[in-house]
């Protein structure tokens, strides 16, 4: 019987003799298509859907500084810190209750490489130390960051239009079910709601959630606060907001909230906390140590002990001895300036005084008159700089 199929031609087959949308993903073989097979210039952006570009993303995405909890200037334990209180840098504890309390640490603990396809060292671990089974409305148990004002203005919050931010993080719980965290307007005003879920045990997990940008609301983009970012560990009924929508008011989290501090047993843990524009989670954002060290001394730098400060030698009339103490970066604002473990005042050494604070140095005074003739110095001082939110 003679071929009466199509008679093969060497002819080319070119884009118009395909008709559109006759060829789709399923019908081409995987490895069918070479980068040599590929044009130049034939695959523009415009191609290239949005949520395909999980990587791609250029210039600083992470709004959180110290999401992978490796800076820890204040110390890397916690015990029953007060609520408001500064543990790893940028992160504080919020524990309002009289009964209540818990332990925060930088543990060496995180997902593997393989895991979460990228390394982390360190967590942030919180602990119950002492239990609250109660179900008073106003008590709320949370761990928070401030972001200023400043470094989210390019969100738009507050603004008309459809925007998106993402966040995500690994979490390690004890307590199995719906955990939740809110994301709130400096100004308490607004506030978002959402859940996860830890499925299992003491297991490194990861959540990611994406919402939209508020168009209403009061949202600092100034050197104030801008954005919390709120973890729930427990809360009462007056600060729970319903998920997934932009309300009035205060809310960190969710009326499902399980309660991690009705047992001493339980313990949460976060790490490659990332919060980005957009309504993709891309990979985390590996900083160096000294870029994140240096976004947590804008808001807070210790010196560590200082052997010796030399204030002056003197050669004439007794006065009081004094240098000036160049910050390591400026600062958000004017700090406040504590000085710790130094010497007392004797044979010229000098209890210090901070006089003419700016954002970047202050006047480093002794307490007495130096006779002439002789140097004046602080011994062993540690000096702490702090213009948190």
């Amino acid at each position: 019987m003679p071929y009466v199929g199509r008679v093969p031609s060497a002819v080319p087959v070119t884009a118009d003799d395909i008709p559109a949308n006759s060829i789709d993903a399923s019908k081409i073989v995987d490895g069918a298509i070479a980068v040599a097979d590929i044009a130049d210039d034939a695959i523009t952006e415009a191609k290239i859907a949005d949520a395909a570009v999980v990587s791609l993303k250029s210039g600083r995405k992470n709004l959180i500084i110290n999401g992978d909890f490796r800076v820890a200037q204040r110390g890397t334990s916690f015990t029953n810190p007060a609520s408001g209180a500064y543990i790893l840098d940028r992160w504080r504890a919020g524990i309002h209750t009289t009964a209540a309390d818990g332990n925060y640490t930088q543990e060496a603990d995180a997902p593997t490489a393989a895991e979460a396809g990228t390394n982390f060292v360190n967590c942030l671990k919180f602990t119950c130390t002492t239990i609250d089974t109660s179900t008073t409305a106003t008590n709320r148990y949370y761990t928070r960051m401030h972001l200023e004002g400043q470094d989210i203005a390019h969100a738009g919050f507050g603004q008309a239009g459809v925007r998106y931010v993402t966040l995500s993080f690994w979490h390690k719980h004890t307590k199995t079910g719906t955990h939740s965290f809110g994301i709130q307007s400096g100004a308490n005003n607004r506030h978002y709601a959402a859940e996860y879920t830890q499925t299992t045990s003491n297991t490194w997990e990861k959540a990611t959630t994406t919402l939209p940008v508020d168009t209403t609301g009061t949202w600092a983009t100034d050197t104030n606060t801008g954005l919390i970012l709120y973890f729930a560990t427990y809360l009462g009924a007056n600060y729970q907001g319903t998920a997934n929508t932009w309300e009035a008011g205060q809310g960190y989290g969710t009326a499902n909230q399980v309660n991690n501090v009705d047992s001493t047993s339980n313990s949460m843990r976060f790490t490659g906390i990332q919060l980005e524009l957009g309504s993709v989670a891309t990979d985390f954002e590996h900083r160096s140590y000294g870029e994140e060290l240096a976004l947590c001394q804008r808001y807070y730098q210790n010196s560590g002990i200082i052997p010796t400060i030399l204030l002056g030698t003197y050669s004439g009339t007794a006065v009081a001895p004094r240098t000036g103490y160049q910050y390591e970066m400026e600062m958000r604002t004017i700090p406040s300036v504590t000085f710790s473990n130094f010497s007392g005042a004797s044979s010229g050494v000098q209890t210090p005084n901070a006089g003419s604070i700016t954002k970047s140095s202050f006047l480093l005074t002794g307490s007495t008159s130096q006779s002439a003739n002789n140097n004046a110095y602080v011994q062993n001082c540690i000096i702490a700089l702090d213009a948190e939110l």
